[in-house]
């Protein structure tokens, strides 16, 4: 072992002298003390033995320096260069302190700290960059303008703080530290600004987190766009509706009694959503028009509205009519198979008219295309999806049939959603004059013709019994603007049944009898009378009493003058 001079032990930096094979020759009382290791300890060791990580070796045989970085402090930054000439090679140790202010101090370092904070400052978005322990290290010169803080409130604290103290919602850092992967969250700052942040981490070699980078984006406008956005589209979507609302009256839909605005408003409600709809009414009173309806007001208009009758379809051919069957399945069935009804109306609306009609088999697939979006068709056994909102009319008591076990139950709750009941044209007598001028207007167009109605006729059809409802009064308008030679259509045009069931009810009920004869005398006296009170003298009594009659009657004299 080469002996120390008091020079050499005063050195301020270690020093080891290692020969090619390995074996340590000297070493100074920095070195030492580094090592914690007497100089008996260290003498003709190995340096495998003393700094087993150690490149001198290699130094040595190629003949260049290295720097050899471990991964704890006592062996961190190694300096190892060979001693050309002499087979011997050099281990040099500084200070940590020292070392990391050369470092810095360097024009390389200098020029990197440079292009590291132009890149930081470069993109517009803000950069941060933390120890693995949360403590911020750089933050990008936009810091005041998104965080509302100055750089040096943010450099040297702590992530963590920052997030207690509510300068932040929520620590990217901290969640990148407990995860070790790269994360992206939506972060609110103290001052309600919202940031979309990426978090990094970045490791040393031997895996350990060393770094958190985190780049956040200011979104605040771009949401606010997006809120704003949404809005329009929505008040758009709500004037749309309205339209589509006041189109289909004026075109389609006549909805003047009180009962019908309901049943409409709610259905301008419901449309767009893609709920089951169960409409209820006796036959004639509308349901297929109110389906139709549904499915125009509907985000499905474009796509296919189909359209069956559950009770015309003979039973043995349901099965195959609703879901098809794959080819080959029947005997003088469809070469190709056939596709089905649900699969026809997919993207679109499936209406099941009359659906108590339906045999339970069918019924129990029904609602597994109800629960499942999927069915299997006949010959098949693979399972086909579809998109179907579907609707379904009916003027048979579900409910009853559920209790005698003709429907199931529980595809009568999936089909019971929002139920819709329309009400018989007896309950909405206020809309047959408005009824009558619609159809009038329809089968002018259709037929070339120039018909009218007198009013008698129109009071006539608001006092008749209606038992088909819609449909019979559509039915009767047609064949009277077909049938009729005059321009003008009158009493003595209608069926002599109609005239003869509307003078006198058929009823044995005295009071029923004498408030229809009065309800006719009332009339025929308002006709012929200008004021309520000629109506009033004519009749013999006080004008409070025949405005009494009149609301009693729902006697509009109004449109009557």
């Amino acid at each position: 072992m080469i002996e120390k001079n008091i020079y050499e032990q005063s050195l301020s930096f270690g020093i080891l002298l290692v020969n090619y094979k390995g074996r340590i020759l000297y070493t100074n009382d920095y070195f030492e003390k580094m090592l914690n290791l007497s100089a008996k300890q260290i003498k003709e060791k190995m340096i495998q033995h003393i700094i087993p990580k150690s490149n001198i070796i290699k130094v040595i045989k190629e003949g260049n320096a290295d720097i050899t970085t471990y991964g704890n402090s006592q062996y961190a930054n190694l300096i190892e260069f060979p001693i050309k000439l002499s087979k011997l090679g050099i281990i040099i140790k500084f200070p940590n302190d020292f070392l990391q202010s050369f470092i810095v101090k360097s024009p390389a370092m200098s020029n990197l700290k440079k292009e590291i904070e132009s890149i930081m400052n470069l993109t517009g978005e803000l950069v941060t960059i933390t120890e693995s322990d949360g403590l911020i290290l750089r933050v990008s010169s936009n810091c005041e303008r998104i965080m509302g803080l100055k750089e040096h409130e943010f450099v040297g604290k702590s992530a963590f703080q920052l997030e207690k103290k509510g300068v932040i919602n929520f620590s990217s850092t901290r969640k990148v530290i407990d995860t070790k992967q790269p994360i992206r969250l939506e972060q609110v700052t103290q001052s309600g600004r919202k940031l979309l942040v990426d978090g990094h981490p970045i490791f040393n070699e031997d895996g350990t987190l060393s770094k958190v980078v985190n780049i956040s984006k200011d979104v605040t406008e771009v949401d606010d766009l997006k809120n704003k956005l949404e809005e329009v589209k929505n008040t758009l979507r709500y004037y749309q509706q309205e339209l589509n609302k006041v189109q289909k009256k004026a075109k389609d839909i006549v909805v003047k009694s009180k009962a019908m605005e309901k049943v409409y408003d709610l259905v301008n409600r419901v449309a767009d959503f893609d709920a089951t709809i169960f409409i209820q009414g006796e036959t004639g009173v509308g349901k297929e028009v109110l389906a139709r309806t549904i499915h125009q007001l509907s985000s499905r208009k474009n796509a296919p509205f189909i359209k069956v009758n559950c009770g015309a379809i003979p039973e043995s051919l349901m099965e195959s009519e609703f879901f098809g069957y794959s080819k080959g399945t029947f005997t003088g069935g469809s070469k190709e198979g056939k596709k089905g009804l649900v699969v026809a109306a997919n993207k679109g609306m499936l209406f099941l008219d009359e659906i108590g009609e339906l045999p339970l088999n069918l019924q129990a697939k029904l609602l597994q295309v109800l629960q499942e979006k999927e069915f299997t068709p006949l010959g098949n056994t693979t399972p086909v999806k579809v998109d179907v909102r579907f609707i379904t009319a009916t003027n048979r008591d579900l409910e009853e049939m559920v209790r005698e076990g003709t429907f199931r139950e529980d595809l009568y709750y999936r089909l019971f959603v929002i139920p819709i009941t329309i009400p018989p044209l007896a309950e909405r007598k206020q809309d047959i004059p408005f009824l009558v001028e619609h159809f009038v207007d329809f089968y002018n167009e259709k037929y070339k013709t120039a018909k009218s109605i007198d009013k008698d006729v129109v009071q006539l059809f608001m006092d008749h019994e209606w038992k088909g409802n819609v449909r019979e009064l559509q039915n009767t308008i047609e064949r009277l603007i077909l049938t009729v030679p005059n321009e003008q259509i009158q009493i003595k045009h209608l069926p002599e049944k109609m005239i003869r069931n509307t003078e006198a009810p058929t009823t044995l009920n005295l009071k029923d009898a004498m408030n229809h004869f009065e309800k006719k005398i009332i009339l025929q006296t308002l006709k012929e009378s200008k004021t309520m009170k000629e109506v009033s003298e004519k009749l013999g009594v006080d004008l409070s009493t025949i405005s009494r009659k009149i609301k009693k009657y729902e006697i509009d004299f109004a449109k009557m003058q």
